[in-house]
């Protein structure tokens, strides 16, 4: 996992601030999306780089890598895709998955729209490692009846995992040749040479260097922040588990004494 202390100049497209840059050019997005899920895309909008939703001050928000919808020719909502790159198997990404499908579906509604509605949604972690430990290069999934897999649930909800480290497994060329790159950084494609090309444009520009020197900032304080509630979280579960065991000793003296 890239650090603060990182030189700009090493960063390659594996860090999540530069993937999130490269990736926020729709010319970018849209052929590794029609690659990796096998689609035609009509017409991609500008992806949102860092898109965060926030549902309420209390509630835990999200942060997307690259977010962005496809357009039909009237101009409406097709398709949502969120694309993360993910260095680090955390142990929780299933669940985040989940998490980032609940959080983009309430925002997909507006008061008075009907549940059918909700347009196909893609979400899509690119890892370096085999999160689900099972072998495979490429997890794809869908929900489905567990008794007869055959019936499908129709939410129109997909989320896909891309282990790049096993590119070498990848069937289907489209996808390997990205795998390939961002396991190797070697381009050996157009479409990843245009990756590339964008990735040496950022590492020489001293306002990228700027940004993410102010993003590092920003992950650096939710990091604090984090660590801060899991230190009072545990400090609350001690007083807790004190609190138990006063309350404890106290009803086994009364059960000796015999008055309970």
């Amino acid at each position: 996992m890239e650090t603060k202390n990182t030189p700009f100049e090493q960063l390659t497209i594996t860090n999540k601030f530069m993937f999130a840059m490269v990736f926020s050019h729709k010319e970018i997005a849209k052929p590794f999306l029609e690659a990796v899920l096998g689609i035609k895309i009509h017409e991609l909008r500008e992806p949102e780089p860092e898109k965060t939703i926030d549902v309420n001050p209390v509630s835990k928000g999200v942060r997307f890598d690259v977010f962005v919808k496809e357009s039909g020719s009237k101009g409406e909502t097709l398709r949502s895709f969120d694309i993360e790159m993910q260095m680090e198997d955390t142990h929780e990404i299933p669940k985040r998955a989940r998490f980032y499908q609940a959080m983009r579906d309430s925002e997909a509604l507006c008061r008075g729209e009907k549940y059918r509605d909700l347009k196909e949604l893609y979400i899509i972690f690119l890892c370096s490692e085999d999160i689900f430990e099972k072998g495979r290069a490429v997890y794809r999934f869908k929900n489905l009846e567990t008794d007869d897999p055959k019936i499908e649930m129709g939410d129109h909800s997909f989320k896909n995992f891309y282990i790049f480290s096993k590119y070498r497994e990848v069937a289907e060329k489209s996808i390997r040749d990205y795998m390939e790159y961002f396991a190797t950084n070697k381009a050996n494609t157009p479409a990843t040479e245009d990756i590339d090309r964008l990735v040496k444009l950022y590492q020489s520009d001293s306002n990228t260097r700027i940004r993410y020197m102010t993003w590092q900032e920003e992950i650096d304080d939710m990091r604090a922040l984090a660590e801060e509630e899991r230190a009072r979280a545990e400090k609350e579960k001690a007083r807790a588990d004190e609190e138990k065991a006063r309350a404890d000793r106290y009803e086994k003296m009364l059960r000796e004494l015999g008055k309970l």
